[in-house]
């Protein structure tokens, strides 16, 4: 799983399995959506599953219903993130997936697109999920890897962070600065046996779209189908890949422009 590859990747296989008895993964967001789907399916391949959230309820649910186990995680707080690490004995896959919208997408009037009139705590919150919740993730569980041998990171980020995302610029910005820092944390990590990729879904059925009921509408992607785009990537040997999870079609990695490194 932590061998490197340099070949071209441009779809994800489909698998019935990806080898995890035995392995442990470590999951934010973990109590809904794409977490708990996520869980669920680690599980199902043999895993031991770690589901971190600030849901107490909900995820410790979902630790019970998939034989693991749950840790309470504000993945805004440095001193939140030393305590969830402190007792992990083994790591072998870590999913940064907890995220936030900034705008209501049930009431765009809740947080108007006029930048003068941005309510800056929602601002804050959203910037501290989606961008130091990777930060501060890395900060904590890359040295538990090295110290481990090795392993593998994926990170939640958003076809918004691909194209721009004008009715939400605030989570496109968010999601471009997830890319941007997997895409950059390749080289250093690889040197540790690390691989780190992201997946960047489409529209998903979940909570933070406003979709509770279980039902996946229309153009919209079931949790598992962006599961399976996290454990396929976790466990391919690649690195530095950002993979487009959307309904109705494959895994695909986006093919960014040559960028040739000078320094």
């Amino acid at each position: 799983m932590n061998s490197s590859s340099n070949k071209p990747l441009l779809e994800l296989p489909e698998v019935q399995t990806w080898n995890l008895q035995g392995k442990v993964v470590f999951i934010t967001g973990g109590a809904s959506g794409i977490g708990a789907a996520t869980a669920r399916l680690a599980a199902s391949d043999g895993a031991t599953v770690v589901v971190c959230d600030v849901d107490q309820e909900n995820g410790q649910k979902i630790a019970d219903e998939t034989g693991g186990r749950f840790v309470s995680l504000d993945v805004t707080s440095r001193q939140s993130w030393a305590h969830a690490t402190t007792d992990l004995e083994q790591l072998d896959i870590a999913i940064l997936n907890a995220g936030v919208e900034f705008r209501d997408p049930a009431d765009f009037e809740r947080t108007p697109d006029n930048p003068g009139e941005w309510n800056l705590e929602l601002y804050e919150r959203a910037r501290g999920v989606n961008v130091d919740g990777v930060a501060f993730g890395l900060h904590a569980l890359v040295p538990l890897f090295d110290r481990l041998g090795g392993g593998s990171i994926t990170v939640t980020a958003s076809i918004a962070g691909l194209i721009p995302w004008s009715p939400d610029p605030i989570y496109s910005m968010t999601k471009w600065a997830a890319v941007g820092l997997v895409r950059a944390a390749t080289s250093s990590l690889r040197r540790k046996n690390i691989m780190i990729n992201a997946v960047c879904p489409g529209g998903v059925a979940t909570p933070m779209t406003r979709v509770f009921d279980g039902t996946v509408p229309p153009g919209m992607a079931d949790p598992a189908h962006i599961a399976t785009a996290h454990l396929g990537i976790a466990t391919s040997g690649h690195s530095g890949r950002v993979i487009k999870a959307v309904a109705g079609f494959p895994h695909t990695a986006h093919q960014f422009a040559e960028v040739t490194n000078t320094f």
